[in-house]
């Protein structure tokens, strides 16, 4: 996967279709901490209804630092992140 690729899911996650499923899977494998790449392969494996998705839940949610703000992610279709004031 490469830069653009990455950038272009990264604005539109449910385009993510089961190759760049399986490209992210490879990104997570060198890089297990990259956490939106980890959402993103997550989303688009919720998106294909995939056998994977609650293993991947579970890892990306121990990874996740706001849980709400990736179940938010996942099951909508249209995700706007807006950040809160601490």
């Amino acid at each position: 996967m490469n830069i653009t690729d990455y950038t272009y899911l990264i604005n539109k996650p449910e385009a993510v279709n089961e190759k760049q499923s399986d490209a992210l899977e490879k990104v997570l494998l060198e890089f297990p901490y990259f956490q939106s790449a980890r959402a993103l392969q997550l989303k688009g494996l919720y998106n294909q209804n995939s056998f994977k998705y609650n293993f991947a839940l579970k890892v990306t949610a121990a990874h996740t630092t706001d849980r709400t703000v990736l179940f938010d992610f996942i099951t909508s279709n249209t995700f706007l992140a807006v950040q809160k004031d601490h």
